[in-house]
């Protein structure tokens, strides 16, 4: 069940509802035929049962998302499986925070459930650090492969001891440069451009070694600040691109494929210690079967966003231009040594023939 109001946001304001243009004159209405229609009432409509164990989910994204959309399939099948023990409550658009205050939440115990932006991540575990490593992965398999393995497993793990349950790896995706004023085709086209980066000083350094000037700032404030002109450029997937509406704001996407974002799916753990034997095993099975719903429907969403917007000019790189980026970011790799530990990232480097 998704929350779409409250919380001091436009979307929050309550219609008022409509009075019943007919009276009701209970004088001219007989008592018998007042109970009769009271007990009809009750029965034809009989109040829904709140699930015992309800998960409070947030994300920062739109209900257009296609994590917000994998949060709906999750509350479907778990209400269906669980004969109504287990649901969600989805509150979405960053009602209740951004990406970091939403990590924190799970922390606070103040939310259940969340997707967020591996960048973030890493303020709480330094091993997330290990996907801001530059043009790591080479397209989406090869993320799959890696984040369901071994290395991706042992990263979610170590959330563990900041209270936080690692449930698996939802997809953001491949993130792309975007600027309202111009084509971009080399670092030299970035030189002292004003552009916003996820709070993450991997990403803030990347940034910085290009040319940019760049600055962080949490996602949820981000389409003001674009729109008042505070940032030239900023960086993301397209399909988040689009449904954050940044379109409105900004008219150029250069596809760099720069980083493979995904979206950890994070849990409370007391939350999890609710459920029972065999309703933690639907669970578990539901959040697989989300995630692949999820996954289908990112990589489908790209394309579909790409269309949609056709007031945005696309910049395709050349191989020698991507090679240009690539290789102006290259010192990146040993400070993600120092924040992550140089055993894990050579590890990763290696999965990903990077080494």
């Amino acid at each position: 069940m998704s929350r779409n109001k409250g919380f001091g946001t436009a979307e929050g304001n309550r219609t008022p509802i409509r009075e019943n243009n007919m009276s009701l004159h209970t004088s001219r209405i007989a008592p018998a035929f007042l109970s009769a229609a009271l007990v009809c009432a009750i029965t034809a409509a009989p109040a829904l049962a709140e699930p015992e164990v309800l998960f409070r989910a947030a994300h920062a994204s739109a209900t257009t998302s296609t994590g917000h959309k994998a949060l709906e399939l999750l509350d479907k099948e778990l209400r269906e499986k669980t004969e109504g023990r287990v649901g969600l409550e989805i509150f979405p658009s960053a009602q209740l925070g951004g990406e970091r205050e939403a990590v924190e939440n799970i922390q606070f115990g103040n939310i259940d459930l969340t997707f967020v932006s591996s960048a973030p991540v890493a303020a709480f575990s330094p091993a997330f650090f290990a996907f801001d490593i530059p043009f790591l992965f080479d397209n989406r398999q090869q993320a799959y492969e890696v984040l369901d393995g071994e290395i991706g497993k042992e990263i979610l793990a170590g959330l563990d001891s900041s209270g936080i349950v690692g449930l698996g790896y939802w997809e953001n995706g491949f993130r792309q440069l975007t600027t309202a004023s111009k084509e971009v085709h080399s670092p030299e086209d970035l030189a002292g451009v004003k552009m916003r980066t996820m709070e993450n000083e991997v990403h803030i350094a990347t940034w910085r070694e290009i040319g940019a000037n760049p600055a962080p700032l949490a996602f949820n404030e981000l389409f003001t600040a674009l729109q008042q002109g505070t940032f030239d450029a900023q960086e993301g997937p397209i399909n988040l691109f689009y449904d954050m509406k940044f379109n409105e704001v900004q008219n150029y996407i250069v596809k760099t494929n720069h980083i493979y974002s995904p979206w950890p799916l994070l849990a409370s753990p007391e939350k999890l210690s609710a459920l029972s034997d065999e309703d933690r095993a639907i669970f578990d099975q539901a959040v697989i079967n989300a995630t692949a719903y999820q996954r289908q429907l990112a990589a489908e969403a790209d394309d579909t966003a790409e269309a949609a917007m056709t007031t945005v000019t696309f910049v395709e790189l050349e191989p020698a231009q991507k090679e240009a980026f690539a290789a102006k970011v290259a010192p990146i790799v040993d400070l993600v040594r120092q924040k992550a530990g140089a055993e894990l990232v050579d590890r990763l480097l290696a999965a990903t023939g990077k080494n």
